[in-house]
Order: structure tokens, then sequence, then C-alpha cells
């Protein structure tokens, strides 16, 4: 057995979460002192392929000072049948498609043939495919290669092979060797450089692959040994890592009814209409940024403060996070750009189904500007808005609103592809459910202003501009929960009060807005 006395430090790993794969399925960091056979197969045999020369045997796997050490040494006794003895480990598990993500440092040295691959266990070969994650001989560590091997019948395989050969020696430090196996492409990866890729593999079914790493000595590819190997040496692993595919989710249903304001010839029938003194508030023909209406609100020149708009309400319960999108637009000839006027959009929560606006039962709101006096002119922007549900909701509302104040400024808002959508408030990752990841994804975060989450990211659950103790109030709270609480449709019900205090509009807001030109 190999006797160690020195090891290079392994290098720090990269970050766990892999985009468009979430968290690992499988992870080895090697941080013990010994290997985890309820993960890995060691292997204890003499292989009978490719003329190989070592026997593959437990004491020449090692692991120490947070890696797994593959090490190959002479054997002039022939202890076990063979002149080399060396180190192989494959994991118990199979996986049919993934990303399979290793990083290692490899041997130098004639005879050296250090590999990572994936090879099925019970399917003969080549019916059952290989795939070279990475692959050297020793005596030329200035290239590695990657392969994909398959054939309907057992026999020669067809091979689709490539080389990543940057100038530098892959014997002098760790580089990170990745596979991503889906049904249509296979991509090869070195230090997150993608160096080649198989389309539409001629493999119709693959059958699943265990993960193999070893370090061959001698064969067809490396040739022998001789008086220039330094043995003994060592493959070293620093950390194995395999991802599945993250399904990714469906566009949330948006809770609301008649999006664009198209419906009945815009009758705007899933709308509650308020302020509507002089038909300032309609459903436009010819001014939509989809299909062909849009919303048209202005005020209602009464000489004081007013307030006009619609909204729609749906019930809720606490411990989602809605988001609501719209997109707004100020017209040039018919501009508030240098005025006071404003228009908004708002979610209000309300603890009672019908409630008064500002009443005892009004919980809130978060409020978003679509359109004031310094808005852009002639071009569409979109706006999201996003507020965690109180505990106590029970129904939130959907507002635009268009504030004009007793000096009677002129000039109208438009406003279309409205929707709101709820999700499970703490669910960082997009998974349907608040678990580890999320929590994982709060912490690395903590202090910025976003989370990036499938499909597209988002701010934070409450208004104020960090990741902090409100997110992770979400995630705590919702603890354990797979499936954000079911809704039921939008609530036709008659307005309960004019709005008539520009006050109440003054909360905080908050804003993320994108131009569409």
């Amino acid at each position: 057995m190999v006797t160690v006395s020195l090891v290079e430090s392994v290098a720090i790993a990269g970050p766990v979460i892999a985009p468009g794969w979430g968290a690992p399925v499988f992870e080895d960091r090697f941080d013990g002192n010994s290997i985890d056979h309820g993960k890995w197969q060691v292997g204890n045999f003499a292989n009978e392929h490719n003329n190989e020369q070592q026997y593959y045997h437990p004491d020449q796997v090692l692991v120490y000072d947070g890696g797994l050490h593959l090490w190959a040494e002479r054997d002039d006794q022939w202890t076990y049948g063979r002149n080399y003895n060396s180190g192989q480990v494959r994991t118990w598990q199979e996986w049919r498609y993934g990303r399979f993500e290793v990083r290692a440092k490899i041997p130098r040295g004639q005879g050296f043939w250090p590999a990572i691959w994936l090879l099925p266990r019970n399917a003969a070969w080549p019916v059952g495919g290989e795939l070279d994650i990475m692959e050297n001989v020793g005596s030329n560590t200035y290239f590695v290669k990657g392969s994909y091997h398959y054939n309907w019948a057992p026999g020669w395989p067809i091979t689709s092979n490539a080389d990543y050969i940057t100038g530098q020696d892959f014997a002098a430090g760790y580089h990170d060797y990745a596979v991503e196996w889906e049904a249509d492409q296979i991509r090869f990866y070195v230090d997150g450089n993608q160096y080649h890729t198989v389309y539409n593999p001629i493999q119709p079914d693959p059958v699943p692959m265990s993960l193999i790493l070893n370090l061959a000595v001698g064969g067809d590819w490396p040739g022998s040994p001789d008086w220039t190997t330094p043995l003994p040496s060592s493959f070293d692993i620093d950390y194995v890592r395999i991802w599945e595919r993250q399904e990714t989710p469906a566009p949330p249903t948006s809770l609301i009814l008649d999006a664009g304001f198209e419906d009945n010839g815009g009758a705007m029938d899933a709308w509650e209409v308020f302020g509507d003194s002089i038909d300032n508030v309609f459903s436009d023909w010819g001014t939509p940024l989809d299909g062909e209406r849009s919303l048209k609100l202005y005020g209602q020149f009464t000489d004081e403060d007013n307030v006009a708009g619609v909204f729609q309400n749906v019930e809720v319960t606490g411990g989602t996070l809605l988001t609501a999108r719209a997109s707004a637009l100020v017209r040039s000839e018919d501009s508030i750009v240098g005025t006071g006027n404003e228009a908004l959009m708002k979610i209000e929560f309300y603890r009672q189904a019908g409630a008064d606006y500002g009443s005892s039962d009004f919980l809130g709101e978060t409020i978003v500007t679509l359109a004031d006096g310094s808005s852009p002119e002639d071009t569409w922007s979109d706006f999201e808005l996003e507020a965690a549900t109180p505990n106590d909701a029970v129904e939130a509302r959907l507002t635009f609103a268009f504030i004009q104040p007793g000096t009677n400024d002129a000039g109208s808002v438009f406003i279309d592809s409205a929707s709101l959508t709820a999700s499970l408030s703490g669910d960082y990752n997009g998974n349907g459910q608040v678990e580890q990841g999320d929590l994982n994804l709060v912490l690395n975060n903590w202090g910025r202003g976003s989370i990036s989450r499938a499909p597209a990211g988002w701010i934070n659950d409450l208004p104020d501009g960090l990741i902090d103790q409100g997110e992770l109030n979400a995630v705590l709270t919702n603890w354990g929960s797979s499936s954000a609480p079911n809704f039921a449709s939008p609530i036709p019900e008659p307005i309960a009060a004019a709005v008539t205090a520009l006050g109440v509009f003054s909360m905080r807001r908050m804003e993320r807005v994108c131009e569409r030109d």
C-alpha cells in the first residue's frame, strides 16, 4: 500500500447551484478520512480489457485532506496478480440524463490513464452506451478528451469525441470536468468551457449509467510505464456533483380575467370601475400593446383631487407571494409629462371580503407608479409589483388608479397586459417547495437586492430593497410546504367605497421598470 507523506492542498470547490439544474442530487466532497461505501463501490479486481496492467485494490483508494486519491504503484511481488496496483470507485446509483461534474487533478507519467466516465451496469457494451467525461494519457498532459460511444449491437462502437487543448498542463492543477447529458444533446465542458457537443445522440432509449473514477496503468492507448514513470502517483479528486434537470415550471396562471381589457367588445365586465364620472375610465380601441384594446384612464376635472380606475378581487390565504404585472404608455399628444397626474398599480389586502378601502379590515397595500410627470412618452414600459400576503388576509385586489390633483392637469395613461399570479412565498429556487435550497439562497444572497430563480429573477418579498429578515421569515414560516394554496376565481362585487383621499396612496412604493421601445 502506498505511503503518503505530502499532498498538495485541494482547490476550493465552486458554487453548488448550477443554472437550470438546481441543487445536486448526488454530491461527495470527500471531507472525511475514508470512502463512503454507501455511495461508492470500491474496485477489487483485475481489469481484463484494453490490455491494462493494473489490479484495482481497495488499499489504493484513500480519502484525506478533503479529497479522494486513487494511487497507482508498482508491485514487483505481483501480490494481486499484476505488476501494478491502482484505485477505482463507482457509484452504486445510476442516472439517465443529468449534469455530471468532477473537479480533479490528473497525474503525469508514461503509462497513466486517468478517466472520469459513465457506464451502465447491466447492458452489453457498446449497446448500453459509454460517456467519457474526461480521459488522458499521462505521457501528454496538455490535452484531455471527451467521448461518446454507442452502437445498436455488440462490436465496434460509433464514436464522437474531441480533444480539449489550450496550451495549459492539466497535471499542474485542479480542473472542472463536466458533461450535460440530455435526450437531444450531450455537451462536454472543461472549466465551464463547452468544447464538444453531440447532437441528436443515436442511442434511442439510453439506459441509466453509473459514474466511474479510475486510474488505469498501461493498456492499448497509453502504453506501458517505463523508467521515467513516477511511481507511486495519484489521480486526485476534489469533489463529485451530479444534477438532474429541473423541469421548467409552467408559467403561473393569472388570477384575473380580461388582462387586455378586450372581452365583450371592451365592456370590462370582469373589472369594477370607480371614479368614472365623465367616461374617463374605458377600454380604448386602437392604442394597444397586445390585442386591439387597452385601458385608458384620465381625471374627472372636479376642481378637487380625484381618483379613477378599475380593480379586481381574488381570494387569498397567508403565506403566498402575489406578483402583478402590467405595461403602461403615455402618448405625447395627450401627455401627463410635466403635470401632477400619476397612474398607479396596487395590490391591496383585506381581512374581510368586500371590506371598504381604508377601513379597519384594510390590511395595507403595495404600490408601483406606472406613469407620472417624468415618464417617457410614446413607449410602452413594463412594470412588476410583488407583495407577501399577510397571514390574516382573505382577499387581495389588483387596482389601477389615475390620480388627478385639484389643479385639473390634463393628460391620460394607457394600461395593457395586466396579470396577477401567486406562488409559494419562500420558494426561491422555484421547485414547488420550501426547503434547504431556499434557505441557502437567502443566506448566500443576504443583503443583496434580488434572488435569481427560474423562470425569472424576482425582487425580495418585502418592499425594503434588500434580501434580509423578511425573506428568511418567509422560508421559516412556510418550511416544508410543497405548493401554493388554491385560489378561487375572481370575485365580482360592487365597489365598496369611492376613494377620495390621496393620502392613502402615499404609502411606501416599490418599483422595477424596464422600457420596451
